[in-house]
């Protein structure tokens, strides 16, 4: 059962992994189009210019994260999930390291005494 426990985690670690890449103009685009949404109105929702959107879209100039939040709760897509898989990652990545044994100092003073 353990094992099988594992092996999900590691599934989940991949595909978290996977979503670490930059989201491109492309994917703006079709979140907008499945949302009914025009340019203006998502360049409103972050207080940029219609062109600075439409810039966005074709992959003229990147967009901050911030806004990329934004448009999605504005599109109906939630990202609660994915956020809780990362927390849930950070932690266990923390406790694994409150448990890791701390490495010893390679000049200690007790060391020299037990050679010299």
């Amino acid at each position: 059962m353990l094992f099988v426990m594992r092996v999900r985690q590691a599934k989940r670690i991949e595909l978290v992994g996977k979503f670490d890449k930059r989201f491109t103009g492309d994917d703006l685009r079709r979140m907008r189009k499945v949302a009914g949404k025009t340019t203006q109105e998502m360049a409103n929702l972050v207080g940029v210019e219609r062109g600075t959107y439409e810039n966005y879209e074709k992959g003229v100039s990147k967009f901050p994260y911030e806004y990329f939040e934004v448009w999605c709760d504005a599109c109906g897509i939630n990202l609660n999930p994915l956020r809780e898989q990362i927390l849930a990652l950070r932690d266990k990545i923390d406790d694994a390291k409150l448990w890791r044994k701390s490495p010893t100092p390679r000049n200690s003073k007790s060391s020299n005494e037990d050679n010299g």
